[in-house]
């Protein structure tokens, strides 16, 4: 009875963790040259920092906006419909999970995100304190 019990367990950890890392149907994974390039047209383009508005003080790309993943649980004014979206956090992971919340929530024509976060950011990074959601 353990035995099952144990393997309902490990297969639902494996489930939770499979869900949270799957792909996103329709995010596009940029690196940084492909970012770097879509900013060139700041009209067409959002750039938003998922991360918390400490994270987002400390270091940030220029040019984003802050609108923290606990924010897109709930429809949010801050994400246009209109134009690109490109999301990005520390690693990846959260906003792969803000891509998939905002497709809920938004009827959004072009989402992407920077694979790997801003530890795979070699550019320029904002120090300074900018235009945050908090």
């Amino acid at each position: 009875m353990q035995t099952i019990i144990s393997l309902i367990l490990l297969c639902v950890c494996i489930y939770i963790t499979y869900d949270r890392l799957k792909p996103v149907k329709g995010l596009t994974n940029l690196n940084e040259a492909e970012i770097k390039k879509k900013l060139k047209r700041p009209k067409d383009v959002v750039l938003i920092d998922v991360r918390q508005p400490y994270e987002y003080k400390a270091k940030h790309l220029p040019g984003a906006i802050n609108v923290p993943i606990s924010h897109l649980k709930r429809k949010n004014e801050m994400i246009p419909e209109d134009k690109e979206i490109i999301l990005y956090c520390q690693t990846g992971i959260r906003s792969k999970n803000a891509a998939r919340m905002i497709k809920k929530k938004h009827k959004v024509s072009s989402i992407s995100h920077l694979k790997g976060g801003l530890y795979e950011w070699e550019g320029m990074i904002d120090n300074k304190k900018s235009k945050s959601k908090s």
